[in-house]
């Protein structure tokens, strides 16, 4: 029988390097918030991963292959897990605006500095990162409008544009990225329940609710219903 690894020692070793390369990705991400992408060294993550700069290369080759995992994680993946949503013929509109919501306010809230740092280090992506990573975004607001729009037809939602009400959304969930922390006293369930529920009475369309004049003052009013349900979310000032 031929020397080397077995299928078990590979999967091992392959396990092995992705919870590596995990951490790297985190310890990585942490420093680019606390000091800055373009002051942070591959050196300093090494340092903070506890291995030497040589052993760090059996993973990452470079600072913008990090940057590269973040766009993958926090938009590429978004966007198709987004899409899976938005085509399953088992929910109404209402629950795939439910669905695409949670799923949304648990990402930022399950890695906030991973889509600061993303947010906050757009334009310093390579070109065609960047393409890729603005692509990501604008595939997550299609399939967000694209729910909304598909409940406006059906008459569930009320009449917005839809694409207003998806950016209006988005910056809800957005927003968890830059107060929640996990291990924080908030609990994860009750802040993905309450802003969901938050996107949904902002765009069901109820009996007793005359459609509104028009999209603009809508989307005001839709605003100020989402800042009030995250300002009781946030801890109070002694």
């Amino acid at each position: 029988m031929a020397r080397g690894k077995t299928p078990e020692g590979g999967r091992r070793s392959t396990t092995r390097r992705s919870l590596v390369t995990r951490d790297v990705l985190e310890k990585a991400t942490m420093l680019f918030a606390d000091q800055g992408y373009e002051t942070t060294t591959l050196q300093d993550v090494a340092n903070a991963v506890g291995v030497s700069r040589t052993a760090l290369y059996h993973y990452v080759s470079s600072k913008e292959e990090l940057l590269e995992m973040l766009v993958e994680q926090i938009g590429l993946a978004l966007a198709d897990s987004l899409g899976e949503i938005r085509a399953r013929t088992d929910l109404s509109h209402q629950g795939k605006l439910r669905e695409l919501t949670d799923l949304l306010v648990r990402q930022r809230a399950a890695a906030p500095h991973q889509f600061r740092v993303l947010d906050q280090s757009e334009s310093m992506l390579p070109e065609p990162l960047r393409i890729r990573h603005r692509q990501a975004r604008r595939e997550v607001l299609a399939e967000l409008s694209g729910v909304i729009e598909d409940g406006i037809a059906a008459g569930e939602f009320k009449p917005l544009d839809p694409r207003v009400a998806a950016f209006t959304v988005l910056g809800m969930c957005n927003w968890v990225a830059w107060w929640y922390h996990p291990g924080s006293d908030y609990d994860v369930d009750a802040v993905a329940r309450q802003l969901t529920q938050s996107a949904i009475d902002m765009l069901v369309s109820t009996d007793t609710e005359s459609a509104p004049a028009d999209s603009a003052r809508s989307a005001l009013m839709m605003v100020r219903s989402g800042l009030d349900a995250l300002e009781r979310l946030l801890p109070k000032e002694n």
